[in-house]
Formats: C-alpha cells, structure tokens, sequence
C-alpha cells in the first residue's frame, strides 16, 4: 500500500537544479502511465474495442480497427473533468482534512475516416484516418495546511552541505534570501531553525496543475478478405503540463518569543510549465475467426519525446535582526530562472484482445496491454551522469505494468448501453496492489447521424511530500483524489 501512495508523491516532488538535469521518476511516470480516452464510446465500453475496431479511437491501441470501417466518419467529442481532491498534513494538528475542486474542458477526440471502394476481390478496402485522442489529463488542484515540527529550511541546508552545494537550483535561492547562511564562515551553511529543532510551525502550501497530453495519428489500415484487417498508425505525441507551487511557513509568536528566534515567516513558489512533441509507431492486426468472434494484438514502438522545462522559483524571507530588533524584509523578487531541454523514450507497449458479437444485439469485449516500465530512459546533452543517476533510479523502482479492460454493449432498436472496467497494476516494484476505473454510457443512432455520452470514474489515493530531507521530520500529506470524467461524441457518415 505506502508504494502505491508513492505515485503522485513522485509526480510532484522536484528538486531543480542550475547547472544540473533534475528529472525524476515521477516525471517519466507522468508521461508513460496513459489514460487514453477518445470517443464517448470507447470510453464508456472500457477502452476495450482493440479486437472489434471501427471506432476512431482504437488508432492509439489497435490501429488495424480502421480497417473495418465501412463507410467514411467524422467524429468530436468534447468532454469536462471533474476532479475533487480532500488533503490532510498527517502529522499536524489544528487543520483537518481541506477540499478542493477543479473542473476543465478538454477536446477528447477529433477525427476523420475516409473509407474506399474495394481494391480487389480479396482487397474490400484500405482506409485512412486523422485524428487527435486524449491520453492523458493533469488538471487538478489541492490545499494542505496545519502545525508541525520541522522546516522547509532543513532540507536546504542538506543541499547546501551536502552533494549539492549552492550551486543548487534551490540552495542558491536560500543563500540569497537569507535562509542559509554561513554563520562562522566555515563552509557550513545554518539556518535559523537549527536554533530550537522542535519548534512548532504553521504551514500550508497550494498545488495547481494544468495541462494534458494528446496524440496527432494517421492511420491506414485494410481489410482483406473479410477475415483479416491490418494497421499501422504514425503518432505524434503533443504535451503540455505546468503547475504552481506555493509553500508557506509562518511562527505564529514571531519576535522576541519566538519559537525559532529571528525566524518570522517564509513563502516559496515554484512555477513549472513542460512542453514537447514526439512520434512513435503503432501495428496491428485483428483476424475475424467468423461473424461472431474475432481476436487482434498490436505492437507500440517507444515515442521519443523532445521536452523544454521552463521554471521559475521565487522566496520571499521575513525575519529579526539583532541590532534593530525589528523586522527585516529580504527577497523582494528573490527570482531564480531557467530552462532545460532533454529527450525521453517511453517503453515498447504490446496489447491482445477479443471480441464477441451477438448479431446486432451488441457486444463483449475486453484487451490486456502490457508495457515494460522499467525500459523507459532520459536522454541529455553533456550531464551523462544524472542521465545515468535517473536511468537507473527508473529500472530500481518501476515494473512492467499490466492493464485489462472489459467492457460491452447492448442495442434496443436505435440506442446502445454501454459498460466498461479497467483494472491496472501498480508502477512501482514490490506494490501488489492495482487501480480500479469504472465507466458507462448511452448511445443513439439515427441513419447517417449519431450521438453517445459516456462517463468514467476513478478514485485513488496518494502520498505526497511539499519537500524532502534525510535527517529531520517529514511533512507527509494523504491526497484522496476523485476523477470523473463526462464525454459527449457527436458524429455522422458520409
């Protein structure tokens, strides 16, 4: 259960560095644990239809589905998130749990297939498709807030003493606000709260995430014979994700009685924004055994992705001085800024599925996707040694991951029923436990013209650490996250 709780910890926890890379597991697992959520349809059946195809969104699992469309379509669904998040400083008391809610628009899917006459008497047609599927969605937001034991500060004075020094993204910042100093001008950096280790704080911080990320795909898939379709898709990965970041502490009896003498309060912002692009390669095949049972499989190359880090921190350092006895005010526009480019190549993903139809009743489906997690590597220019350092920080901690969908439907005249079920494995090594994802919707068809609305939900819990230290308290957080998601698919045949 506590790795399971290390996963968004480690999508939100970083350390920047000046003149050094500074990704981490959790970066690399933003970008490779998919939620792919297309059309209204895919997404209320599970994300299953990898055997069955004909539907646009099958081109970012099983592209060789194109193949049995039988007539060109045009599809859009636009789709909320409705993200809710309750959030408690474990080892804190006079706050309890504080909720937050976050809700945001996005473009699931846009998409095209234009379907041809037959080629042949074995070759019914080859088809091609554009679209733009949702793959993941990084909107959400959460407060913490409470008094405790321990420092912000604490944690930079490890840097500054440690491997790290000052040359640290954040330790440079500490320096010239004030936070680290060297006292006896000894090379040892101290801080104030050094002076009483079990002083009490009130702290809070607020997380702000945004951002998504969606694949541009081209598609040609054929159908031969009425047995067997085949398909490959061109994908061209498109990512944007920021976040902001504000931590707080403040000593509510700041003064000559304080519990950190000197100390009055301290707020640090972190402003991140990652954008990027890619291309990968998908292929399958989907072998129709008779009209009622098929089964397929494909196989996704890794999507090397090209990635720009744009940050910004600010600290603002409020304390005493000796001689004036009043309150000093360092770090106006205390600003720290920079860039970083770097590559990451995601892991080989191979999916197989099958598919039961029941004439125009409707349908049983489910797929199993496989991905080699602990594959995925960074690449940098010139820093061969933290490429190497977040390489293997990613073999030791990630494991293959296993994902099953299940899903089907059910046809009353014009209308479909739809339900769908996702079990996924944990990402991390030694952590048996798995996420649970829960879907349905309704559909209508009417000649040429269709319209489907499909929702899906996932509850999860979380660990997540405002800052990191070896020797001194850590501040744990216990995030309680809650997504559903509302699609509606709008679409026609031409």
């Amino acid at each position: 259960m506590q790795n399971t709780l290390k996963y968004m910890m480690l999508l939100l926890t970083f350390f920047w560095g000046t003149d050094t890379a500074a990704q981490n597991v959790g970066d690399a697992l933003r970008y490779i644990d998919l939620s792919p959520s297309g059309t209204a349809r895919f997404m209320a059946s599970g994300g299953e239809l990898g055997a069955l195809g004909a539907d646009l969104s099958v081109v970012n699992t099983n592209p060789a589905g194109i193949g049995f469309f039988r007539s060109s379509e045009f599809t859009i669904t636009p789709a909320l998130f409705l993200n809710s998040t309750s959030s408690r400083l474990r080892n804190a008391d006079r706050f309890g749990a504080q909720a937050d809610d976050k809700v945001t628009f996005n473009l699931h899917n846009l998409g095209m297939v234009i379907a041809s006459r037959p080629l042949s008497k074995k070759w019914k047609n080859v088809n091609f498709g554009i679209t733009l599927n949702h793959l993941a969605d990084f909107n959400r937001a959460y407060t913490f807030g409470g008094n405790s034991v321990g420092s912000i500060a604490e944690s930079w004075q490890e840097q500054a003493n440690g491997t790290i020094g000052i040359n640290g993204f954040e330790t440079a910042l500490a320096l010239n606000a004030g936070v680290l100093y060297d006292f006896n001008e000894d090379g040892v950096y101290d801080i104030d709260y050094e002076l009483n280790r079990d002083a009490v704080l009130f702290r809070n911080q607020s997380v702000i995430e945004e951002g998504s990320m969606s694949e541009l795909a081209f598609t040609f898939a054929g159908n031969y014979d009425e047995k067997l379709a085949i398909g490959l898709t061109i994908g061209v990965p498109i990512i944007n994700y920021a976040y902001q970041k504000t931590y707080a502490e403040v000593d509510d009896n700041a003064g000559a009685g304080g519990a950190v003498p000197y100390f009055e309060s301290l707020e640090f912002t972190e402003n991140l924004r990652t954008t990027g692009s890619g291309i990968n390669a998908k292929f399958g095949f989907i072998f129709r055994a008779n009209q009622a049972f098929r089964f397929g499989g494909s196989v996704h190359t890794p999507s090397i992705l090209s990635l720009e880090d744009n940050f910004d921190n600010r600290l603002v350092n409020n304390y005493y001085e000796d001689v004036l006895e009043q309150m000093q005010f360092l770090g106006t526009d205390e600003i720290a800024e920079g860039f970083f480019d770097y590559q990451l190549n995601t892991p080989w993903r191979y999916t197989g599925g099958v598919g039961f139809l029941f004439g125009k009743n409707g349908f049983l489906s489910a797929d199993v996707e496989y991905a080699d997690f602990p594959s995925t590597r960074f690449s940098y220019d010139g820093f061969d040694a933290d490429q190497r350092a977040v390489n293997q920080e990613i073999t030791n901690e990630l494991q293959d991951q296993l994902i099953v969908r299940i899903g089907g439907e059910v046809a009353i005249d014009n209308f479909r029923f739809r339900l769908g079920y996702n079990l996924r494995s944990a990402p991390f090594i030694n952590d048996e436990s798995n996420r649970n994802q829960y879907s349905a919707g309704i559909g209508y068809r009417y000649e040429g013209f269709f319209v489907d609305l499909g929702y899906r939900y996932t509850t999860f819990e979380t660990l997540y650490y405002p800052y990191v230290t070896e020797e001194f308290p850590i501040q744990e957080v216990r995030n309680n996250f809650s997504v559903g998601q509302i699609g509606l698919t709008i679409g026609s045949k031409f």
